[in-house]
């Protein structure tokens, strides 16, 4: 079964595609299930951007390839938009902002910074925090897929487990229970698991009040 057509901003064609940004992107418009944003609401340059990053290609250990995130399920009309739309943003490690009057996406991929703060943009006290609480804190990631070998019922996927952030915690192993149900390749939901992991593990966070400089960044970006 092939799901809603969704509006490509690359190549302004509506057509049926498994790109996680485009489905949200068409998920955020939708005007009878989604958030019914207008085209105006939309920043496009976001939506191209994860789109492009979706359809990389991974190599895999195991050999062969596959697309780096692609977004496959259904979702219930009884469910809040927000919960829908926290849910598929799953399949992409993704985050949907809505500054400024419009809605942007991030996927998850790294992208070097392009704006640099110093000590001249400064404007007041810095807060560092360089920890957080253990209750909030995991060294390894499982959960469920939805599994092709399981005729598409739920399953787990390999879990991701790091020897080095469980030593760093005295031994202990602890778990984060991420659940993929848009997600239908094993490989990709351990790809996944690995970036809530290490997202996790990047525990200091610093507050500063800075000059107009920074109004050039938005949420999600590295500076």
């Amino acid at each position: 079964v092939q799901g809603k057509k969704v509006f490509d901003p690359r190549t302004s064609t509506t057509a049926y595609s498994t790109n996680p940004a485009l489905c949200i992107r068409d998920y955020l418009t939708d005007t009878k299930y989604g958030f019914g944003a207008s085209s105006d609401e939309i920043d496009d340059t976001s939506f191209i951007t994860a789109s492009n990053i979706c359809d990389e290609t991974v190599a895999l250990n195991a050999g062969g390839t596959e697309t780096k995130y692609t977004l496959n399920g259904t979702f219930e009309s009884n469910s809040t938009p927000k919960q829908t739309l926290e849910n598929l943003l799953t399949s992409m490690a993704g985050i949907v902002t809505y500054t400024n009057g419009n809605f942007k996406i991030k996927a998850g991929k790294y992208i070097a910074p392009t704006v640099t703060l110093d000590e001249n943009d400064i404007r007041g006290a810095i807060g560092l925090q360089t920890n957080r609480s253990k209750r909030d804190n995991f060294n390894a990631v499982k959960g469920l897929f939805v599994s092709p070998n399981n005729n598409y019922i739920s399953a787990d996927y390999p879990a991701f487990t790091s020897t080095t952030f469980q030593t760093e915690d005295g031994g202990d192993q602890a778990f984060l229970d991420l659940d993929l149900a848009y997600t239908t390749s094993a490989t990709m939901a351990q790809r996944l698991a690995k970036i809530a992991l290490f997202r996790n593990r990047q525990k200091i966070s610093m507050t500063m009040l800075c000059s107009l400089k920074a109004f050039q960044l938005d949420i999600g970006d590295v500076v």
